[in-house]
């Protein structure tokens, strides 16, 4: 009887510990820009829709049509005229789609339309929790080890909060592509990723009281890279160090060849004006042995950061900066490792580490360093 008393002591005092831990933790909204467009948006759901401000008509509650007019205000189905941004909530998910578009994504939350000069802004206004879940599986997949799949929802959701905090007085805080973080909306949700949420739910990395930048890749090709090298900026979590991890990636090593009349056209993106390149050559390279300067030799050189150079010819075509380049007729070959800008976290060395028995705290703590794990509390 006794010990059952105390048992039951014990359940209680982890059940409020668990429900402080998660006190102060408010799950902030975050607007996240879908697309911009100047065509009209078509918003749907079955379970009807709302606009803050005005009455929907009857035939407006489960599909409308907002197209832009000018700066300032939006038409709905070709017969409400509305000034400034209009709010659309509902009791499930929002459908959106743009005219001419075969792509239907749907959202949680709330969806802004906001006009400007040429068109429409399209806003996703959702709990961060919840956006994560449309996450996940754009950058990574949840099939991997559950212990990744936690790590990433950690460094997704501090991703995500840094924004918020940085950009806290623009119409958005996060756009939905490469240039922040992937976000597809509900339709890739699942319940793995939901579990890695929840598991996760409020956690941020930590650098002295502050949300770190935790930045993060594909694969770093066994070596990561100092921000510095990139962005002009080193951060005191984010080193150059060595990964033993991560040839499991089938893109580990990539190749690919660029015509001598596709070199002059990455130039003249990057104002460079010649038709005589005679020979390319890695004139400075990074600590983590990545590209960091090329010449361009011939009758005048030229030289151009290898970052420029990379995206001028497509992130697609030239996966990293870790490369070596050859003359070959009529072009050049080039030959890499990795896959992305080497900066933080390396998923496919993440997931083969998971796959060792690392969890996400010590995977997370590998790649920055020295950091804290809490809860966000603003």
């Amino acid at each position: 009887m006794q010990r059952r008393i105390i048992t039951l002591v014990l359940i209680i005092l982890m059940s409020v510990f668990a429900q402080n831990a998660f006190a102060g933790y408010n799950n902030p909204i975050l607007k996240v820009l879908l697309f911009k467009t100047s065509s009209p948006v078509t918003l749907s759901d079955i379970n009807g829709l709302r606009a803050e401000g005005m009455t929907l008509n009857k035939w407006q509650a489960r599909k409308i049509t907002i197209s832009p007019l000018n700066s300032n205000s939006i038409k709905i189905d070709n017969q409400i005229r509305h000034r400034g941004s209009l709010m659309i909530s509902s009791g499930g998910y929002i459908q959106v789609q743009k005219k001419g578009s075969k792509s239907k994504k749907r959202y949680l939350g709330d969806i802004e339309v906001k006009p400007y000069k040429n068109g429409l802004y399209i806003i996703n206004h959702i709990p961060t929790e919840l956006y994560l879940e449309g996450v996940l599986n754009a950058e990574i997949s949840t099939k991997w080890n559950m212990e990744v799949v936690k790590a990433q929802s950690v460094i997704a959701r501090t991703f995500a909060l840094f924004k918020r905090q940085q950009r806290k007085n623009n119409p958005w805080h996060l756009t939905s592509d490469h240039s922040d973080q992937v976000y597809y909306g509900v339709d890739i949700s699942d319940s793995r990723g939901k579990f890695a949420i929840n598991a996760t739910q409020g956690m941020v990395v930590d650098y002295r009281g502050k949300l770190a930048q935790t930045f993060y890749h594909s694969n770093c090709g066994g070596m990561t890279e100092d921000p510095g090298n990139l962005w002009q900026y080193s951060l005191p979590y984010l080193k150059i160090k060595e990964v033993p991890f991560g040839k499991n990636d089938p893109r580990y090593y990539w190749e690919t060849s660029l015509s001598d009349a596709e070199i002059r056209k990455i130039l003249r993106k990057n104002g460079i004006y010649t038709n005589n390149i005679q020979n390319i050559v890695i004139n400075e390279k990074t600590s983590s042995n990545r590209a960091y300067e090329l010449l361009f030799t011939g009758k005048t050189n030229y030289t151009l950061l290898a970052s420029n150079f990379r995206k001028a010819a497509g992130y697609r075509k030239f996966q990293s900066l870790m490369f070596e380049v050859v003359k070959i007729p009529g072009g050049y070959h080039f030959r890499g490792q990795g896959h992305g800008h080497g900066v933080g976290l390396c998923q496919w060395a993440a997931k083969e580490m998971a796959e060792e028995g690392y969890k996400f705290d010590e995977i997370l703590r590998f790649f920055y360093s020295p950091i804290n794990i809490r809860r966000y509390k603003g």
